[in-house]
């Protein structure tokens, strides 16, 4: 599996990265043969709740979701994890956090 250092420095061939919002369509986007993905802030509130990505969710649905994603796939997820879901220390722990899930950058 290549890391998504690796593939964003790869310059012989533009990457695209599709957006999924839960773990079948990550297997999907995976099987599909693209080499990355990235959970979407709207998709996840949108498939969570019926929301607009308007802050209704916070770092435990984002993580949570994530997770689910990672494990599903064997390729890089980026995660939208918004503005950090509070002040710098949030953000520090949000990123251990996704570390944990899996994820590969957010």
């Amino acid at each position: 599996v290549k890391s998504i250092r690796k593939l964003l420095q790869d310059k012989s061939k533009p990457l695209v990265i599709p957006g999924v919002y839960d773990a079948i369509g990550a297997k999907i986007v995976e099987k599909v043969g693209f080499d990355a993905m990235f959970q979407t802030g709207y998709g996840t509130s949108a498939t969570l709740f019926g929301m607009p990505d308007y802050g209704f969710i916070g770092s435990t649905e984002t993580v949570d979701n994530a997770r689910r994603i990672c494990r599903a796939v064997s390729v890089p997820v980026i995660v939208d994890a918004d503005t950090g879901y509070g002040n710098a220390l949030s953000v520090w722990k949000l990123v251990q956090e996704l570390e944990n899930a899996g994820a590969s950058g957010i």
